[in-house]
């Protein structure tokens, strides 16, 4: 995915190889297997001014990335060819839940032509087109557009699929996905399929992608989970939705340590259904510009910033967020970090993974400390 570290690729610190030998049954396998442990946790304390109509304070588990761990391995089959496995789960460092928010999957990889996966996955917005928002960088969760509308945030990742990601070309990368539905008799029924691209020359980076969806929400076993939507009086609903398309544009030129990028996203949806009360809604859609950018003062400093503005069909919400992390370590750092939002006509303002504000407006401040390993 990417122009800046991606915040979910992980970084490995142990070799496991006595286990991927022993698992091959042989000392041959040593030099041709690994596999590697690694993992984050993130925690942070927040102060919200309306959440529902009160000030919160809480401590939050993953603002920026999300806690949890990983196994990823590969096996040399010989002639540039590899078998591959990705294994992550996802956990609340406050309550210990588990949360099925990370991808695990098992393929096949060539070093000239790409590789082919299978399972549990994010789909080509992640891949090639959030790098260029803050929240698929290194702003996280709370910098998300209003309700993750474009999944710049992969608040959902498709099941049932299978993924196509090139090599790069040249600096061209490409790939797709399709994500069955799993039903009987039922082929387009909660079923995805993606596409994208991503264009990188030195300092300067491109991607696009697009994200179509059928009856999402609509069975437990498809591709896709119900998406939550801003609702009236300032609420928000679940929704199964009949057709669901989200495409968007993305670039970013880094000047020396400052990395400019910007980005703009469409998503609509149409033909919905409230999943509580199995009444119809109205369908929706949603524009977001954002412009972001990213110093990195130091070695150990990096400040960031956004601005997005989202229109919605009856609604648009503004946002603007600062952080500044500081690393303690090559494994550790610290963050603090404020966000706003205004939101418009009766919309409800709500900042991602927060609860709705009772209000037009929301704000959030927050400080963190994550560790990788």
């Amino acid at each position: 995915m990417t122009r800046q570290p991606n915040k979910h690729f992980p970084r490995s610190v142990a070799r496991l190889g006595l286990i991927a030998a022993l698992a091959a049954g042989g000392s041959d396998a040593l030099a041709q297997s690994s596999v590697s442990l690694y993992g984050e946790i993130d925690a942070s304390a927040v102060w919200l001014n309306d959440a529902g109509g009160g000030r919160q304070f809480q401590l939050a588990s993953g603002l920026i990335d999300g806690s949890f761990w990983g196994l990823q391995g590969s096996e040399d089959l010989g002639g540039g060819n590899h078998a591959i496995f990705r294994l992550e789960r996802g956990f609340s460092i406050t309550t210990g839940a588990d949360q099925n928010d990370h991808p695990y999957y098992v393929g096949l990889a060539n070093d000239r032509y790409g590789a082919l996966t299978l399972g549990h996955q994010y789909d080509s917005i992640h891949d090639y087109l959030a790098p260029f928002t803050l929240t698929g960088g290194n702003g996280g969760t709370a910098f998300a557009h209003p309700f993750d509308n474009d999944n710049a945030n992969n608040s959902w990742l498709a099941r049932n699929s299978v993924k196509y990601s090139s090599s790069s070309f040249d600096g061209l990368s490409f790939g797709g996905m399709y994500a069955f539905s799993n039903a009987a008799g039922q082929f387009a029924k909660n079923r995805a399929y993606s596409m994208g691209a991503n264009y990188s020359n030195g300092d300067f980076n491109a991607g696009a992608a697009w994200l179509h969806a059928n009856g999402r929400g609509s069975t437990e076993s498809g591709a896709y989970d119900a998406v939550t939507l801003p609702g009236t009086n300032r609420n928000t609903f679940d929704a199964s939705v009949q057709t669901q398309n989200t495409f968007g544009v993305g670039a970013s030129q880094a000047l020396g340590p400052f990395t400019l990028a910007a980005s703009w996203t469409r998503s609509i949806y149409s033909g919905l259904t409230d999943t509580e009360t199995g009444l119809p809604a109205r369908s929706i859609a949603f524009d977001n510009y954002e412009i972001n950018g990213t110093w990195q003062a130091c070695a150990t400093l990096s400040l960031s910033g956004m601005y997005t503005y989202t229109k919605g069909t009856d609604a648009h919400w503004h946002q603007g967020a600062v952080q500044a992390d500081y690393a303690l370590s090559k494994r550790t750092d610290t963050y603090i970090e404020a966000i706003y939002q205004h939101a418009s006509a009766g919309a409800p303002a709500v900042i991602n993974s927060m609860m709705p504000s009772s209000t037009s407006n929301q704000l959030l401040f927050a400080a963190g400390i994550r560790h990788h390993f």
